[in-house]
């Protein structure tokens, strides 16, 4: 079953972001408005992090040094989230996605090839979801 699963993930990445991401969007219809947009931040933190882990791991200096400034940028909207404007999150969401497809074409840090489409994908429905949550409450 998770060969299975793998398989699929490797086949259609961009699917399987989709799919992701909107399997963890109905988590925030269960929060209060404040602990959402705080379990978001924590989240992009998260998120942010994965590059800077790949970068580890590819353990060239310039990508160490590429991959944690990004990571340091995004930490910066999540906490420029938490301080002054929510919508910090969502737009640092989506520009996450545009970073993900860098490193599809762009930045050459070594990870797995479905990895940057699943994440961009992830992170723009995410990204519209939150949006569309936090219009509606």
């Amino acid at each position: 079953m998770i060969s299975r699963l793998a398989a699929g993930l490797t086949r259609h990445p961009a699917m399987a972001g989709a799919v992701l991401s909107l399997l963890s969007l109905p988590v925030h219809l269960l929060l209060t408005d404040a602990v959402s947009i705080q379990f978001a931040a924590i989240i992009l933190g998260l998120v942010a992090g994965i590059y800077a882990g790949f970068a580890l791991q590819d353990g060239r200096a310039q990508i160490l040094a590429i991959e944690g400034l990004a990571a340091l940028a995004f930490l910066a909207f999540a906490l420029a989230g938490l301080v002054w404007s929510p919508w910090f999150i969502p737009a640092a969401y989506g520009l996450h996605g545009v970073w993900d497809l860098l490193h599809h074409r762009q930045i050459s840090t070594r990870l797995p090839s479905w990895y940057p489409p699943m994440c961009a994908v992830y992170d723009w429905v995410f990204a519209a979801g939150l949006c569309a949550f936090w219009i509606l409450r």
